[in-house]
């Protein structure tokens, strides 16, 4: 009818919240989602703990106990720790420790490598790379930058002002210690040290430079907001896309009034155009801390001769050591080290040096066991390294043990096959049954197989080796293959 209104509809009651099946199958209430003041509740909860973790990391504790005798034997050759404390640009007093022959005095002018320590660590990571430089016949410093174990300072600036500590320590060991040509060996903070201080150093013969970062402000904003898979190290806040930018501010503001630096203006990229010192770069694959692409940024905009060694492992894993040899080769040539400056040290299976820590314990125990021998130190100085070298075999004699083993039964078994009617093919480079890797032969595992070897061919153990087909007429031919691989195990060539 005229004038009628129709019925107003009424709204649809609103949805009912979204579930998600779990595990079991059953649904459970959707998570409940957060506005913006809830994220911003996120991004302050962890907005302190940002700022300390770029500032204010948890310092190193050690003791000198753990850098290891101030005075020791390594090589056949008398070393001094010296420790020192130089006050930095600012003040600061840093702690450092010089690794040196006891026959390079000032004035010797002899080479050095510096290593340059992480955020979150002191001079006591040297000693794991120690052996390596010192076998090379190099001098080692390293120390505390400022805020660090054992130096004086409350904050850390990632780079910023530790490039100044950087200067400072060249300046002494050149002036005071008699240092001549040096390299620098930084990880992670340290390597991005070592790339703003050599900008300004063209005197540095070399870099090796483990981790370094490009960008402080791209760190950050990696750190809070994820990886390309949203991964981030433990303890990092997870802040929302759209928060990240404030966040960033709000954290350089508070790293500004607390460490008096800008990590807007920390940027080790831009004075990679500046360094022509030839450099090694090296970077873990899954570092999520300083993740892998920051050290080829660097690379890129590098001007000198370089070169990249990638490995597995994330950002604080032990180091491989085919890139410790990279680092050793690297340090030969820049330092200009002939081969009569190496030194006769202590090898592991691989042909590597064995830590050092692990040496002088050695070491430790041959005093105790041969005794006194200030009489005639060169030939102490022998019988110390032949005698390292026995207690180092039986130390390896387990891991070894199986080795021997594997080696004995499969020259065993190709005896038994050598008289059968159908021999089985040679094994190759795929099969379980191969040869000990090239390189030094294990001494031990060598002396066991022989006399396996012996035990089968010759004296009264003869009667119980006896094989198939033994006393017709192919012994001529196990005899002959008995032989040949008797003489192989010598590393002889067959006659």
């Amino acid at each position: 009818e005229e004038g009628a209104t129709m019925p107003r509809r009424q709204p649809p009651p609103p949805p009912p919240p979204e579930r998600a099946a779990s595990q079991d199958g059953s649904l459970t209430a959707a998570p409940r989602r957060l506005g913006i003041s809830g994220y911003w509740g996120l991004m302050r909860d962890g907005y302190d703990e940002l700022v300390k973790a770029i500032i204010r990391p948890p310092r190193a504790q050690y003791t000198l106990r753990d850098l290891g005798p101030a005075e020791f034997q390594y090589g056949g050759v008398s070393f001094v720790r010296q420790d020192v404390s130089i006050p930095n640009r600012r003040g600061l007093a840093l702690c450092g420790s010089l690794w040196r022959r006891v026959d390079m005095q000032p004035g010797a002018s002899f080479p050095c490598v510096v290593y340059l320590h992480g955020n979150a660590s002191c001079r006591a990571e040297a000693t794991t790379i120690a052996a390596q430089v010192l076998a090379l016949g190099a001098a080692l410093f390293s120390f505390d930058f400022a805020g660090c174990g054992h130096s004086e300072g409350e904050y850390i600036s990632l780079g910023f002002f530790e490039r100044d500590d950087v200067q400072t320590m060249i300046e002494w060991l050149r002036e005071y210690a008699g240092v001549g040509a040096i390299a620098l060996w930084g990880r992670s903070m340290g390597a991005s040290s070592a790339v703003m201080q050599a900008a300004r150093d063209p005197s540095i013969a070399g870099l090796v430079l483990d981790s370094p970062f490009a960008s402080l402000e791209q760190v950050a904003l990696e750190l809070v907001g994820g990886g390309p898979d949203g991964d981030r190290p433990e303890g990092v806040p997870n802040v929302p896309p759209f928060l990240v930018k404030t966040a960033l501010r709000l954290v350089a503001s508070s790293v500004k009034a607390r460490a008096a630096f800008d990590i807007y203006k920390c940027r080790p990229i831009d004075h990679a155009a500046t360094c022509f010192m030839p450099a090694v770069f090296a970077t873990a694959h899954d570092d999520a801390l300083v993740r892998p692409h920051h050290s080829r940024l660097i690379l890129d905009a590098y001007a000198g001769d370089k070169n990249l060694v990638t490995f597995d492992g994330d950002h604080n894993e032990m180091r491989p050591g085919f890139f410790l040899d990279s680092a050793a080769i690297f340090f030969t040539n820049v330092l200009r080290l002939d081969g009569s400056s190496a030194l006769d040290v202590p090898t592991g299976q691989d042909g590597r040096p064995i830590p050092l820590s692990q040496a002088l314990q050695f070491s430790y125990r041959l005093r105790h066991d041969v005794g006194d021998q200030s009489a005639d130190l060169a030939a102490g100085a022998d019988a110390q390294r032949q005698m390292m070298r026995a207690h180092m075999q039986a130390q390896l004699a387990d891991q070894q043990a199986a080795e021997a083993e594997m080696l004995a039964r499969a020259i065993q078994e190709s005896l038994e096959s050598a008289s059968s009617a159908d021999p089985p093919p040679l094994p190759t480079q795929h099969s379980s049954l191969t040869h000990p890797p090239l390189g030094r032969p294990s001494v031990s595992g060598r002396r066991e197989s022989l006399e396996e070897a012996d035990s089968v061919g010759s004296g009264e153990e003869a009667a119980h080796a006896r094989f198939p087909g033994e006393g017709d007429a192919s012994d001529g031919e196990d005899e002959a293959l008995a032989e040949a691989i008797k003489l192989s195990l010598l590393d002889k060539p067959a006659s």
